[in-house]
């Protein structure tokens, strides 16, 4: 920054300083007064840097950098800087709307296709398909998702829980011991009955044959013509 030296004279003579001085003052003062105003806003964006976006205006040098909403890109340069001209060195960026929406989260124990398939680029009206690993179902009725206007038409809280029918088990797997106990027990209840059934048989026979005595005995010669008879 150069000054005439009429100009560092007129200082000198003025203030009743040193040349130096003077102009180290006159600097400082320049810088103090340059300076950018505060940007306009931006729809659907907003400052990162929050920690000087309440500032009426902004010192040469002073650097601002925009983001934008879920589902709206940056169309402009994203950071701007204060130049010591008082100007900033951009416009801010605009945001529009996006039509590529961000990669969903995949649930445990299970992921999605994407239709049309690969998942390349989740661009406009692109679906996935939620699924589930063996013995997992999803949690809720939906599994489907639609990317529109750069976001899921659809709640992101997709989770796959084990399926009632599927418990955590030993190595064997508690069900099939289960099934193997109940088998092993009506097939020894059989077996039971069966050696029943062969330990009272000659009993029965042995029954029979002593009711018969008995009925000999109870009745007198004379009456087992007429038990014959009967």
């Amino acid at each position: 920054f150069l000054f005439p030296l009429k100009t560092c004279a007129s200082l000198h003579k003025l203030r009743h300083t040193s040349c130096p001085e003077a102009l180290s003052i006159l600097l400082y003062l320049l810088t103090y007064v340059i300076s950018c105003a505060r940007p306009p806003g931006v729809q659907h964006g907003d400052l990162l840097n929050q920690t000087t976006s309440n500032q009426g205006s902004f010192l040469p040098g002073a650097l601002l950098t925009y983001g934008c909403e879920l589902g709206y890109t940056a169309d402009g340069p994203t950071t701007i800087i204060c130049t010591s001209s008082g100007a900033w060195s951009h416009q801010p960026p605009r945001c529009i709307r996006s039509n590529v929406c961000s990669p969903p989260t995949e649930p445990e124990n299970g992921g999605y296709r994407c239709h049309p398939s690969p998942c390349h680029r989740l661009t406009q009206k692109t679906v996935i398909e939620y699924f589930c690993d063996e013995g997992y179902a999803l949690k809720g009725d939906y599994k489907f998702l639609t990317c529109q206007n750069g976001e899921w038409d659809g709640p992101m809280q997709i989770s796959c829980r084990l399926t009632q029918d599927k418990e955590p088990s030993s190595p064997l797997g508690i069900p099939a011991l289960s099934i193997v106990a109940s088998t092993a027990s009506s097939v020894a209840l059989i077996l039971l009955l069966v050696v029943l059934f062969v330990l009272v048989q000659p009993k029965l026979k042995s029954f029979h044959h002593n009711s018969t005595f008995l009925i000999c005995l109870f009745y007198s010669p004379a009456d087992i013509p007429l038990l014959k008879e009967a």
